[in-house]
């Protein structure tokens, strides 16, 4: 390495350059900033007679570690050197000008050297290949070589304390969701960074509402029946800040900018201060609502997977809007899986319409509840495979008191001789005890129960990605066998623990036939002021749930007889089974 003689120039003044680098885009007032970098470049400029400072290069939120980056401003100083348009470089340190090590170090202060530039560390003496400093060739190297294996440490630090942070949730990077709030815990030695939901308002829905109250307007108007598209207008209507909106204007300009950047074209569904089914959707399908820390994007669903341990068990560090099987059952409804509510349309309860149990015949679609004219129907608008469009309707009234019927008579005749009315006991018997389980069982039941159908859905989605080509090669076959086997673990640890559950509270329990049919004056159930008149809607959906699956409604074939005779010759119910009898057959783990 030559030393660059910049005394014995004939010329009126040494032409002194900075140049100044930063990983990150973010300002700070750090010594390593770029303006940090600057003011020192310049300083020491001043400081070295006949020197004067004629121009400054800067690359911010670019690596020096990695060889494949682009530095724009790196390359014109390369380009101006060769051009003889200046004769000295001064840097803060060498790891701004390089971090890949002493070969590279080395290469660029050849080439600098190649045209008569020098090259000065301002935090470095040893770094100095003017002709005044004859020690900076011998330390050279050697600093270069320090500044690598810095990086080399740095980047594995960096790379094990994401590991270690992710594992247990942290919300590492990223914009915080919407709705939540951010705050660090320490965790075995780690700062973890968990969400809690933000704060609530008495507002209301409307210009002044929070974040956290419109991500539980969502969740709660999904449950009640609306879709995305009602649920968008709905907020923009209202005047609901969007998450954008909810951002002060800097905020929402880097947002607005790191969305479109990642698309690279087209127009960001985020980038006006308007609703849209796109940000609901994303909202409600977010795991973290429940909890849940979050893993990589699926590439085909484009949506957040659940974070999952070593064992496949969902990782859950966060404080979330709603428990695990709300959000579960959210992502039913979403999904098309789940489409009983609990009330109808016009926010009431009936007793067969709207919550799953009643279906169409035709196409065996769930009814839902006109009230105009009193009647459980469905409206299908459109041709679905072989089913044309459709309406079928019956009379509300009716139908309820044939159903009730039916069920009493039903449980007054089971005959514990017949295999039939056996199996249905059965089937009332688990019913009944998960439905009088303690709380915390049957909370845990229903959530055990909601994650084993979700991961189910899941797998099914990922054997039909395998059928579609997305697991090719030996990385993509890789990759498969370890999440399938993980959601396999799932399942079956589910499937056990639901086992358990029914069977202890079985065990515990027993269906109170006797203390029905006593509860009544002259043992009729339908009596009036009878037990059935005494019972609200949801005793009442809870009584039929014990003992049948769906109620069937066919079309509608003649108009002879009363009212009541038609509805009667137009149900049935189909009686419950127990759970063995149940199970599909078909694995989804085959």
């Amino acid at each position: 390495m030559e030393l660059i003689a910049l005394g014995d120039r004939d010329q009126d003044m040494i032409r002194a350059r900075t140049y100044g680098r930063q990983s990150h885009k973010s300002e700070t007032d750090s010594q390593a900033s770029p303006q940090m970098q600057k003011e020192t470049g310049v300083a020491f400029i001043k400081s070295q007679a006949g020197w004067q400072h004629t121009g400054h290069y800067e690359d911010v939120g670019l690596s020096g570690y990695d060889p494949n980056v682009y530095r724009p401003d790196f390359e014109r100083m390369m380009e101006d050197a060769r051009k003889g348009e200046f004769d000295v470089v001064v840097i803060y340190m060498l790891s701004r000008l390089t971090r890949q090590g002493a070969a590279e170090a080395l290469k660029i202060q050849q080439e600098l050297a190649k045209y008569g530039v020098a090259l000065v560390s301002t935090q470095e003496p040893f770094i100095n290949t003017s002709d005044d400093n004859p020690f900076g060739v011998a330390f050279f190297a050697l600093i270069a070589g320090l500044a690598h294996q810095e990086s080399k440490n740095k980047s594995k630090f960096i790379r094990d304390a994401f590991t270690a942070l992710k594992a247990k949730g942290s919300h590492i990077s990223g914009p915080v969701p919407h709705g939540f709030e951010a705050e660090n815990v320490q965790m075995d030695g780690l700062t973890v960074r968990l969400l809690k939901p933000g704060a609530r308002s008495d507002a209301g829905i409307g210009p002044d509402s929070t974040p956290a109250d419109a991500v539980m307007y969502m969740i709660e108007a999904v449950e009640s029946g609306e879709k995305e598209n009602a649920i968008a207008n709905g907020l923009t209507e209202k005047g609901v800040p969007t998450p954008l909106g909810s951002l002060d204007e800097e905020s929402a300009k880097a947002r607005k900018d790191a969305a479109q950047k990642r698309r690279k074209s087209g127009k960001d569904d985020a980038a006006e201060y308007e609703w849209s089914p796109t940000i609901v959707r994303r909202i409600l399908r977010d795991p973290r609502l429940a909890g849940f820390a979050i893993g990589p994007v699926d590439q085909r669903t484009k949506r957040r997977v659940i974070l999952r341990d070593d064992e496949g068990q969902p990782v859950r560090p966060h404080a979330g809007f709603i428990e695990p099987k709300r959000w579960y059952d959210l992502q039913a409804v979403l999904d098309g899986r789940k489409r009983e509510r609990n009330m109808d349309r016009a926010g009431t309860m009936t007793f067969l319409g709207s919550w799953g149990i009643l279906r169409c015949g035709k196409c065996r679609s769930g009814m839902t509840v006109s009230n105009v004219d009193q009647t459980y129907v469905c409206n299908l608008r459109r041709s679905v495979g072989d089913v044309p469009k459709h309406v079928t309707r019956i009379a509300m009234e009716d139908t309820n008191s044939v159903v009730a019927a039916r069920l009493w008579a039903k449980v007054a005749t089971l005959d514990p001789e017949d295999d039939d009315d056996v199996a249905l006991l059965a089937a009332a018997a688990e019913r009944f005890a998960v439905q009088g389980a303690d709380p915390e069982a049957a909370a845990e039941l229903a959530e055990q129960e909601a994650q084993l159908l979700h991961v189910q859905a899941s797998m099914k989605e990922l054997y039909q990605d395998r059928k579609d080509g997305l697991y090719e090669g030996v990385t993509g076959r890789q990759a498969f066998r370890e999440t399938i086997l993980k959601y396999q673990q799932h399942e079956a640890r589910c499937t056990a623990r639901i086992d358990e559950l029914k069977a202890a509270a079985t065990t515990a329990t027993r269906l109170p036939l006797d203390e029905w049919a006593a509860d009544t004056e002259h043992g009729d159930p339908m009596e009036p002021g009878g037990l059935w008149e005494r019972w609200d809607v949801a005793d009442k959906r809870a009584f039929l749930s014990l003992f049948a699956d769906e109620v069937v409604v066919n079309p509608n074939t003649t108009r002879r007889g009363t009212s009541w005779e038609r509805v009667n010759g137009r149900v049935e119910i189909e009686w419950a089974k127990p759970a063995s009898d149940e199970e599909d057959n078909e694995s989804v783990t085959s």
